[in-house]
């Protein structure tokens, strides 16, 4: 019992990391897309315009992790005999969006996306997985002049269905941004069931606060510098089962909560109009109520960018992760925490390789493929499965009308 407290524990420590890897993923794609392929500011003068988008993608992972799949022995999936699920998900979604002026300074966008994801893999367990996803978000903008940004207010809601319906969610969120300076989100995270005392995490409903300031700024001629800061606050719900008390030491019906400062300094330099280059350092910090969920995540990256010609180009990232936590001794070899055992701490390397090829206007192949190796500082032989190497692959084809 005492190991399989440890074991949740560490599976649930895996979730706070891809909620990390999820914000770099996030900043990843500005580098190429925003910088080199960015289009300008929509005019309130031009007239509406509706377009519609489809892709149908393929992804490899060898290492699926849903919340429940990172340790066999607490898993749903439980008699895996590796910890690493492989499997396939194909996916297949429709982006449907329309651009309205309403008057003189004011625009209304709307869009919709349905997109449908399939599960393959781990002897056919996976397709409990499977899902239908419903996405709708509207925006307001006003741009009192031309000389300043423009202000927008946005609400979006996301309706999550997978074939286990222990996974059905819905997530809304209400924002407000001045151009790409200041924005604030309140985002609602809640499960259909609210009440049960789940064994993962990862089912617990949650209310987010978001504050994000940037700056950008030119150096010489050539370099170009981003700041970014981040500060969020998070309070989860408290439907937590005892398993899980146990592990996080919270009191019964104790509500955590998370503090987090999110930062990231870039610089960018053109060598021609082809080729770029890119340094990046990312902060993530986690503040919580409860020590267990307390840990900095620090990411050193460098990128470069070639672009073959309009719509087509490649990039190569390389990056180096330190995840240090905070009031959380690792296990000794027999599987028991000494008085000076350290604090858990696990070192990433990684490598993410994209070619994008626009074939015409109106249709475009992207392939992605990303490899991390993950190293724990944990010595309990049980807790091996932390030491892993994810790999993923994904070729996406979208059209564009």
């Amino acid at each position: 019992m005492k190991k399989n407290f440890f074991s949740l524990g560490l599976c649930l420590l895996i979730f706070i990391h891809l909620g990390a890897s999820s914000l770099y993923a996030q900043l990843q794609t500005e580098f190429g897309q925003s910088l080199l392929e960015r289009g300008p500011e929509t005019s309130e003068t031009e007239p509406a315009e509706l377009t519609v988008n489809a892709h149908i993608s393929n992804t490899f992972n060898n290492h699926i992790e849903l919340g429940l799949s990172v340790d066999p022995y607490t898993s749903s999936l439980a008699g895996q005999d590796d910890p690493q699920l492989s499997g396939l998900i194909n996916r297949f979604g429709v982006n449907l969006s329309g651009d309205l002026p309403i008057v003189d300074k004011l625009r209304f966008k709307l869009q919709y996306t349905p997109q449908i994801e399939n599960y393959t893999g781990a002897e056919g367990k996976l397709s409990e997985f499977n899902a239908f996803s419903n996405a709708l978000s509207t925006e307001l903008s006003f741009r009192p002049s031309a000389s300043l940004p423009p202000i927008f207010a946005s609400y979006q809601v996301q309706r999550l269905l997978r074939t286990s319906n222990v996974y059905n969610n819905m997530a809304q969120q209400f924002g407000f941004r001045f151009g790409r300076v200041l924005e604030y989100n309140f985002r609602l995270h809640r499960f259909d069931d609210s009440e049960s005392r789940r064994e993962d995490f990862l089912l617990i409903g949650s209310n987010t606060h978001n504050m994000n300031a940037r700056l950008q700024f030119g150096i010489l001629k050539q370099m170009l510098g981003k700041l970014e800061y981040g500060l969020e606050h998070s309070s989860y719900e408290t439907n937590l089962n005892n398993l899980i008390l146990g592990v996080a030491g919270l009191e019964d019906n104790e509500r955590r909560t998370d503090l987090r400062h999110i930062s990231s300094a870039k610089l960018i330099q053109v060598a021609t109009e082809q080729l770029m280059f890119q340094e990046e350092v990312n902060l993530f910090l986690n503040r919580s109520n409860v020590d267990f969920f307390t840990f900095v995540s620090t990411e050193v990256a460098a990128s470069t960018f070639y672009r073959i010609e309009t719509g087509r180009w490649l990039r190569v990232r390389l990056s180096r992760v330190w995840i240090d936590f905070q009031g959380r001794q690792i296990l000794n070899e027999t599987g028991i925490i000494t008085e000076d055992a350290p604090d858990r701490s696990d070192r990433q390397i990684g490598a993410n390789l994209q070619l994008n090829w626009q074939f015409n206007p109106h249709l475009t192949l992207n392939a992605d493929y990303q490899i991390t190796q993950n190293r724990t500082n944990e010595m309990d032989p049980f807790l091996d499965f932390l030491n892993y190497t994810h790999t993923i692959a994904t070729v996406t084809l979208r059209g564009a009308y």
